[in-house]
């Protein structure tokens, strides 16, 4: 789930109400379709593994 950073503040609180919580996940967070999808290597599911390589789409 991805949220402005307003929502993320407001998803945060305490103070706000369960339903609207599951109403700002639901239906104003960030769409799959926003974000470029690709296959990287087995190595980023190593949490020993560091670098910048860990980013680069597998072949």
């Amino acid at each position: 789930m991805v949220l402005t950073p307003d929502l993320a503040r407001e998803w945060l609180d305490p103070a706000t109400p369960k339903e609207r919580a599951e109403q700002m996940v639901l239906h104003q967070g960030e769409r799959a379709e926003a974000f470029e999808w690709f296959k990287v290597d087995t190595a980023v599911g190593n949490v020993r593994n560091k670098g910048p390589g860990l980013i680069q789409p597998a072949p």
